[in-house]
């Protein structure tokens, strides 16, 4: 990448980390069934449809076997600059499925992929809790390293509720991922999900659950393909479901 390239790369990453760092001054939150890890992956003109879903099962809870599906369609505005639209309905035993949320998620790619000894990402999310009337962001920074065959993710995001009736704090979640790339048609791996509590009561109230995944990807076209991934998610502790069933499918155009 040239001088002039890098310049223009730095100017346009100053606004989302200026209102990154804006919104950070401004319950526990558990991951939903159908929660999903970010990569800090950016394709400029990639067109995205992502359908996830997921079920829990919990003991002596009222989220006991909640089931959650999010329809979500994306697309690369710029090589750094991902957003994505996605609405989630859920449904409880006996019950139809609600409208759960609505979401605006931006991806922001920090780092030319490979280029240095870790890729970075910056996540910002803007979501409007449908049941509950109220707004709440999450942001956070997203690392990838790729050793070998190997590849981790790991991000950090801080959920923060919006409005006069909103909990004090954010809460701390994490999202994290390792998968061994090979036959790319089938990558095992571990995934996990939690939370270490809010800022404001740091270590109370956590949650955690991991469990084995697998991932994958058939090219369709020439310029298309079909990727999806799979878990099955065991809660650590008692704040967490008991057994969760997650699976993400997307189909890229590009």
């Amino acid at each position: 990448m040239g001088k002039t390239k890098k310049e223009d790369h730095r100017r346009g990453l100053t606004v989302p980390l200026v209102i990154s760092a804006l919104l950070l001054q401004t319950s526990v939150v558990r991951a939903d069934p159908a929660a999903k890890v970010h990569l800090p992956a950016v394709v400029q003109g990639e067109l995205e449809f992502e359908l996830l879903g997921g079920h829990q099962w919990w003991r002596n809870n009222e989220d006991d076997r909640e089931r959650q599906f999010v329809g979500e369609i994306g697309y690369g505005i710029t090589p750094w600059w991902k957003t994505e639209l996605g609405i989630g309905t859920t449904r409880l035993p006996g019950e139809s499925y609600k409208l759960d949320e609505i979401e605006w998620e931006n991806t922001f790619a920090l780092t030319e992929p490979g280029r240095y000894w870790l890729d970075l990402g910056l996540f910002a999310e803007l979501a409007y809790d449908h049941p509950e009337r109220r707004n709440a962001i999450a942001i956070g920074p997203m690392f990838q390293k790729e050793i070998d065959a190997l590849q981790a993710n790991l991000n950090l995001l801080f959920e923060r509720e919006l409005g006069s009736s909103a909990e004090p704090g954010a809460a701390i979640n994490y999202e994290w991922q390792v998968k061994w790339r090979g036959n790319p048609r089938f990558e095992p791996g571990l995934q996990g999900f939690g939370t270490l509590g809010r800022t404001n009561d740091f270590g109370h109230q956590t949650q955690s659950n991991i469990g084995p995944a697998f991932f994958g990807q058939i090219f369709t076209g020439a310029r298309s393909k079909l990727k999806y991934d799979a878990a099955v998610l065991f809660g650590l502790n008692r704040n967490t479901p008991d057994t969760t069933v997650r699976f993400q499918i997307e189909y890229e155009l590009y």
